[in-house]
């Protein structure tokens, strides 16, 4: 009985490292981000209204903000998570709370960074954010 358990927790534990590997090849590989950014500078204005967007260099492939609502600002890497290799951006779309890659045509919530349509399976790599009003601070 005790060989068969074993056994049993032998084959689970090589399956499920087998998994992760697997899943980790298709995230965003991981970048240091450390970022301050005044929200009452001309370029970051659109930062000051609830849905408004920016793109910002940083992360992997460039960084997008979001405000959320009025206490949050969400900071994604705008480096698609569908085929990392392909290096595709995801864009803002015009008039949406979501944002596509149009190299797959998957498509992602921007208030939480989930997929919403196409091929992709994992979500936008978020990184923190702190707010206070005024300045958004984004580390990983």
């Amino acid at each position: 009985m005790n060989r068969k358990v074993l056994v049993t927790i032998i084959i689970c534990g090589v399956s499920l490292s087998n998994c992760r590997k697997t899943a980790d090849e298709h995230q965003v590989p991981q970048v240091s981000v450390n970022r301050t950014v005044a929200v009452n500078l001309a370029q970051y204005n659109d930062l000051n209204f609830i849905g408004g967007w920016v793109y910002m260099n940083g992360g992997y492939n460039g960084l997008l903000l979001y405000r959320a609502n009025l206490e949050d600002i969400k900071a994604y890497d705008r480096q698609a998570p569908y085929e990392v290799s392909n290096g595709c951006q995801v864009t803002v779309d015009t008039g949406s709370v979501t944002c596509s890659d149009t190299c797959s045509g998957s498509q992602w919530l921007m208030l939480d960074g989930q997929i919403v349509d196409g091929p992709a399976i994992y979500p936008l790599k978020e990184y923190t954010t702190t707010f206070d009003g005024t300045t958004v601070n984004i580390t990983n």
